[in-house]
Parts: structure tokens; sequence; C-alpha cells
């Protein structure tokens, strides 16, 4: 009762919307988001009685979110190519007003942004706000020629954005996209490069997930991947760098011209490459020569590196691990001599030996025809 009190119209009040630009992007805001509740979450969990043992893994699985979140902030990012002017350019159509703007282009993987600011705004044009952030997506087909409903997407977000009304420098920035024939196939360079790099980027993220399975059980398979990862985010820079236009883009306005470079997101992308390739190459390294400690330090068991179990003989055994110096007094065979009777071999003690993947024996061949019986079942 106390709401309607003085109301003519008999319902609530209805205001008109308050549009303003958009200066965040939500999914990259998010991504940060979850990875710094997660960071917060281990930090918390940090202060322990084995503060040694927590520390690496706090190290390891920082490390490792570090890559996955540049995995998605480059993939998803707005910046592979960025450019930026200020210059005096007409507002809208059917206006004389011409106004003093910041204009910028940031082009991603799906996607072009066009930003429009201008302060002071003219006396003319007091009662707007000339603020505008404006994104067109092109994901992912080209469809026909021209703006009908079997058109690209990019071609019907521009046709929307002229019904809107949006500002001329806007639309004179995009017309570089649409277009399709001729010399000016930016628009279809862009989307063609941003389909193969987004491809390659999210087989990298695979590659990362993958990576971390198995940096829980065999590390050296872990690496393997890892390298993998930064590899294919190079490559995403490659198709990137090679695919999206063979003519620079040049977007001419009345006092300067619209250069594009590459930006924050390709950067990232390029430095997530090689921060994997060399971590990928340092743990193999470190696998080869103290393979114990790493394990150690990844929180593995050493014998999850080892995939084969061979039976030997305490003579074969000695062959097979010579030492550097020899002190010990050696010991003769008092018993009767071997016959070598399958009998008799079944009373010979055998030494199970643990063989590293991939690791090759310096020594004498395993005759596997020596082996015991009841041991012929267990490998």
């Amino acid at each position: 009762m106390f709401f309607d009190f003085a109301r003519k119209e008999g319902f609530p009040t209805q205001y008109p919307t308050n549009e303003t630009p958009v200066t965040v992007d939500v999914l990259e805001a998010g991504f940060i988001a979850a990875f710094i509740i997660l960071l917060l979450s281990f930090l918390i969990a940090l202060p322990t009685s084995i503060f040694k043992t927590t520390a690496s893994r706090f190290l390891r699985i920082v490390f490792l979110l570090l890559i996955g979140l540049f995995l998605l902030l480059g993939n998803f990012g707005q910046e592979w190519e960025v450019g930026h002017i200020r210059s005096k350019t007409p507002y809208k159509a059917g206006s004389p007003v011409e106004i003093n703007a910041s204009i910028g282009i940031k082009i991603g993987l799906r996607s072009v942004n066009v930003t429009l600011k201008s302060s002071p705004v003219p006396e003319t044009l007091k009662r707007e706000v000339i603020d505008y952030n404006e994104r067109f997506s092109w994901t992912w087909d080209q469809g026909r020629f021209g703006f009908g409903p079997f058109a690209g997407h990019l071609q019907q977000e521009f046709r929307a954005a002229q019904y809107r009304g949006l500002p001329t420098p806007i639309l004179w920035v995009m017309d570089y996209f649409v277009i399709d024939g001729e010399g000016f196939r930016f628009g279809r360079f862009y989307r063609t490069a941003g389909w193969y790099s987004h491809i390659a980027m999210y087989c990298a993220f695979t590659c990362w997930l993958l990576s971390l399975i198995l940096f829980r059980s065999v590390i050296i398979y872990g690496a393997y991947c890892l390298g993998v990862c930064g590899i294919l985010q190079l490559t995403a820079n490659l198709l990137w760098l090679v695919i999206r236009n063979p003519n620079p883009l040049v977007i001419p306005f009345e006092e300067a011209t619209i250069r594009t470079k590459f930006g924050f997101s390709y950067w990232l992308t390029f430095s997530s490459g090689i921060i994997c390739v060399v971590a990928a190459a340092v743990i193999i390294l470190v696998d080869f020569k103290f393979d114990t400690k790493l394990y150690t330090f990844f929180g593995v068991d050493p014998l999850n590196s080892y995939d084969e179990v061979a039976y030997l003989t305490k003579k074969e055994e000695l062959q097979l691990r010579k030492k550097t110096t020899i002190n010990d007094i050696p010991l003769m065979n008092v018993g009767a001599p071997s016959s070598g009777d399958d009998d008799e071999d079944d009373d010979e003690e055998y030494v199970p030996v643990f063989i590293k993947r991939h690791t090759k024996a310096i020594g004498p061949p395993i005759v596997r025809s020596n082996k015991p019986r009841h041991l012929m079942n267990k490998v």
C-alpha cells in the first residue's frame, strides 16, 4: 500500500536502461579470479609441520596452474593484435559535428573489438556519453557474400550495428573486416588464422591436462606432454603470423592512421610456450641424472619409472653392476659344480633387478632360459 501512494500509473516506476561501455572482459576476469581463489587456498594450507614437502607441492601446483591460466588467457584473450590512435573524426551519419576521439582496435582469435572515446565532449553533444566498446565476432563460418540471413556472423553483426546507429568511426573500422573481395579480405584472413590458432591452443590445453595426470605417475611422460604443450603454443603463434593477412592492416583517419602490432595475448602465448619447452627439457635432463630426487620433489614413488623386472643370478648381477673399486675378498664356491640340469637350476638364487624405462643395460645379455620355473609367470 505504501508504494502505491501518489502513483497515478498503478505500476512500479520503469527507468530507461543505463548503457555503459564494457571495460573488463568477464571471461578473462573469471579465469583470473579462479586462479587467485585456488592460489589463496594453497597459501592457507601451506603452514604445516612438513613445510618442506608442502612448499615443493605448492611450487609445483602454482607453476602448472599458471601454465593453464596462460593457455586460457591466450586462447580467449582479445589482444593478439592491437592498434590505437587519436584523431579528429565525424561522429555520426547525418550530423556535421566532429569530435576529437581516441580510437582503438583489438583483434582476437574469435572477434574484433573497436573502442571510441571522446573527452571533452563538444557543446553540441553535451548530453552524449561518447564511450563505446563494441565487439564483432566471426566464429566461425565465412558465410555467403552480402549481409543476408546466410551471411557470416561478422557481416550480420555489422548490419545490426548500422541499424542501431553506431558512430561513424566504429563502422569505418569494421568496413575493413566486412568487405571480402579483391585485396580487401582482412576479415577472411583473420578469421582463418584465428580458427587454426585456436585449434592449436585447444590441443595445447589437452596436453597440459595430460601432463597434470602423468606428473602423478611417470614424470618423464608428463615432461613430454608439457613440451608438446609448449610446441603447440608456439605453433599457434606461427599460424597467426603466417595466415592472418598478406597485406598489413592500415586504417586511415583524418589526423592519424591505425596500424596494428602484436598485443599482450600474442606475447603471453609465445612466452608460455617457451617456458613449457624449457621446463620440459629441464625435467627430462634432471630425470636422466637425478631421477630419485626428481620423484621425491614431485611426491611420486620412484619405482613408478621402472616398468620391467628381470631375475638375474648373482654372477649376472655382478657383471651388470660392476663396481669401480673392489675391496672385497673373493669367495670360492666349495659346493659341487653345477651339472646344468634343470633341477639344479631351480636351486640357484635369483635376484630381482628393476630396469628403468628406455634404459639400455651395459653388461652381458640376460639369458631368459635360465629363469626358474616358479618365476616364469611373475613378469
